[in-house]
């Protein structure tokens, strides 16, 4: 009955949807957001910043369901609405530009008819993403025929342009987002401008002045589709006393983080000096940001891979449940064992023999340069200026 509902209301407003076709949208207005409004992050904020430091001709506006957020962009200079105000319905009418970092819903995607839709993504895939993934219900009949056609502001997969790191990339982008390669921009992600800035997080400064010289390792796993959220520390043989003598041993600082969208790593209570820490979502600002200091990244499945390859430190992959992964979560775009730049772990014993070794492994050393030209096709701060002129160049 839901359902039913809300392709009724969507029915009633259909006439709404083709007269914005006749507004005249603004060049100069650019519409931003990111993880369905409820986050200030990823590439549509790094673009967002750079557009409101070096293009002041350029209203930049960020759409929030979060007050807290539009509270602290509008603090710090710059314009910041609600999704669903009138102020920012009518920005929505004009800005001839909008930018998402996960879906159209990340703004107001219901008066964006006209514009010019621009998906900057939140990385580069190593798992299937879009209409590649044949387990997400994009590919459905109902949404690629009916919803597509009937409700095209309910549909994900109709936009201008998306983004790529780099060539090997590019086709994949285009094939998920129903793309020809022409409307794939090989920019480099806004994201990873920030692996090249000199601040440093204070979070991490303050683990450091804790643990004088220690090995900062942050442990970031991707999200399952099924089964309920997974980790490191959901195996069996996860033992912390044990594991905190190990890190102590080593003089290691394990930082976790889990994804967003299945954030349920651990939620036990530790002591103040346990060196195993638990981020929280309300902990993190920008993830990239805290991990572009870290001295080892550990992951699975995760985008931050690729990310992380640009500052050419030791990389472990735990992917205790790779197989299962392959049938029930996501298929990837390469072979797992040949794409990745590390030693494969599938427990704590094969993770703790590879952090006591990997630090001076001259053999993966050697394979995370090569990775790193494979898949960043850029090694500088300049990805948002070449998003932005890439965008400028639709308005000659």
């Amino acid at each position: 009955m839901k359902r039913l509902l809300k392709y009724f209301l969507f029915v009633l407003f259909l006439p709404l949807w083709w007269i914005q076709i006749f507004i005249p949208r603004k060049n100069n207005i650019w519409i931003f957001g990111a993880w369905y409004g409820y986050r200030f992050s990823d590439n549509s904020r790094y673009l967002f910043e750079y557009v409101n430091t070096h293009h002041n001709e350029i209203k930049a506006i960020w759409l929030t369901r979060n007050i807290g957020i539009r509270d602290e962009i509008r603090e710090s200079g710059g314009v910041s609405y609600l999704t669903n105000s009138m102020v920012a319905i009518y920005y929505s009418l004009l800005a001839k530009y909008v930018l998402v970092s996960s879906g159209k819903k990340d703004v107001n995607f219901l008066f964006i008819n006209g514009a010019k839709k621009i998906q900057l993504w939140h990385g580069s895939p190593l798992k299937k993403i879009g209409l590649d993934d044949i387990y997400s219900n994009a590919n459905s009949f109902f949404q690629k025929k009916i919803v597509a056609n009937l409700f095209p502001f309910g549909y994900e997969y109709n936009y201008n342009y998306t983004l790529s790191n780099a060539p090997i990339f590019t086709d994949k982008m285009g094939s998920s987002f129903n793309l020809n390669k022409s409307r794939v921009w090989e920019t480099g992600c806004p994201r990873n401008d920030i692996f090249y800035s000199k601040n440093i997080d204070p979070f991490n400064l303050s683990l450091r002045e804790k643990y004088p010289n220690c090995k900062l390792v942050y442990y970031l796993p991707t999200f399952r589709s099924f089964h309920g959220a997974k980790s490191l520390f959901t195996l069996k043989d996860f033992d912390r006393n044990s594991i905190e003598m190990f890190l102590e041993d080593q003089n290691i600082v394990f930082v976790s983080k889990g994804h967003f969208v299945d954030n349920t790593l651990i939620r036990e209570d530790h002591h103040a000096n346990s060196r195993i820490i638990d981020l929280k979502d309300k902990d993190v600002s920008e993830i990239n940001f805290m991990l572009k200091d870290a001295d080892l990244l550990i992951t699975d499945y995760s985008s931050a891979y690729f990310d992380f390859l640009l500052t050419e430190r030791p990389i472990i992959f735990a992917a205790f449940d790779l197989k299962e992964y392959l049938m029930d979560s996501r298929e990837m775009y390469f072979n797992y064992q040949d794409a990745v730049a590390g030693p494969i772990v599938k427990n704590w014993e094969e993770l703790m023999s590879a952090l006591r070794t990997i630090w001076k492994d001259d053999k993966y050393k050697t394979l995370i340069k090569a990775k790193n030209v494979v898949y960043n096709k850029y090694h500088d701060p300049y990805n948002s200026k070449r998003v932005y002129q890439a965008i400028k160049l639709l308005t000659q």
